[in-house]
Formats: structure tokens, sequence, C-alpha cells
């Protein structure tokens, strides 16, 4: 073996697991019910089960990139839908 060679280190982040996404979908819930600017594009519906999406553009210019890597309300919906929400 070479003195000079260096093992490989891993410098990546750890692997996130794929059940933060509804966490993060109540947090961006929970934030907008804070934030007018962010209010204006998603709502919890008064009953508190569901969220409604006002503002397609601004949620996904504003709200979604606080949260998500997404850039496509598609995307965000195929998500929405692998989950569960209807």
């Amino acid at each position: 073996m070479n003195v000079n060679q260096t093992t490989p280190t891993c410098t990546s982040t750890p692997r996130r697991t794929k059940s933060e996404f509804p966490i993060k979908v109540y947090a961006m819930l929970e934030l907008a019910d804070n934030i007018f600017e962010f209010a204006q594009a998603v709502t919890w519906l008064p009953h508190g089960r569901a969220f409604k999406i006002h503002d397609k553009v601004k949620f996904m210019n504003k709200v979604v990139p606080v949260f998500f890597n997404q850039t496509k309300i598609r995307s965000f919906n195929r998500q929405l839908y692998m989950w569960g929400f209807r």
C-alpha cells in the first residue's frame, strides 16, 4: 500500500428518510398560518383535516422552496398522492 494514498471518506449529507414528507407538509401548513404571504398561497381548511392551495404560482415560488426541492406542482401533487392525500 502506498503511504500517500488516502482512504476515501464520505462527505455526503446523511440520507433523509422518506417519512419526512408528511412532516414537512405539516410544518409548511403550520408556518403558512403565521406568515401572511404564505397564507395567501396555502391554508388549512376550517375543519383542519385538509388544506387548499389558493395560488399555485405563489405556492410553488414562495412556499415550496422553503421545505422541498420540487419545482413543479405536478411533482408536489404526485408526492401527495403517494402519501395518500386526496
